[in-house]
């Protein structure tokens, strides 16, 4: 296949075969990526709310306020503003002084409920929220400007 002279076939070099090739295919990528630009087309926008659920240590809540913008911690996608707080005493179980179980407000834990006011994208499986889908039961890290905490996704909403 190769003679003395490195020409494959006796008709030419194997190494000007291989700069030719390399050149024909930098100029066929240059072209395909020229030629080919894909159509992007934004989904239309939906405004959604995004309801969340958390305990939270009492500081914590103290922190989270109506207008807030909170974002999702792993990812730095942002979720929403804050539209609706509602903030409760957590019930935990202890023993009273006869030894009885009763049900008291925690000292350090609040529950917690936030609605979150964002665009979105609603598809049949999730609510895509930016490049981030969501659904009802992740848990999700909040990141607001002061606090940061786990809270479970309890509802979606598309608004109208």
């Amino acid at each position: 296949m190769i003679d003395k002279q490195g020409r494959l076939f006796g008709k030419i070099n194997i190494f000007d075969l291989i700069v030719v090739l390399t050149l024909l295919l930098i100029i066929g990528r240059v072209a395909y990526v020229k030629l080919n630009i894909p159509e992007k087309v934004a989904p239309p926008q939906d405004k959604v709310s995004i309801e969340f659920r958390a305990e939270v240590l009492k500081p914590v809540a103290d922190v989270i306020a109506i207008g807030q913008k909170v974002a999702d911690k792993r990812t730095g996608v942002y979720l929403g503003e804050i539209q609706e707080l509602e903030v409760k005493p957590l019930p935990v179980a202890a023993v009273g002084a006869n030894g009885e179980g009763q049900w008291v407000d925690s000292l350090r834990h609040v529950e917690g409920r936030m609605v979150l006011s964002n665009q979105g994208t609603v598809t049949e499986n999730f609510y895509q929220l930016g490049p981030l889908g969501v659904r009802v039961g992740e848990r999700i890290t909040l990141v607001g400007p002061q606090f940061s905490f786990d809270a479970y996704l309890t509802a979606l909403n598309e608004e109208k």
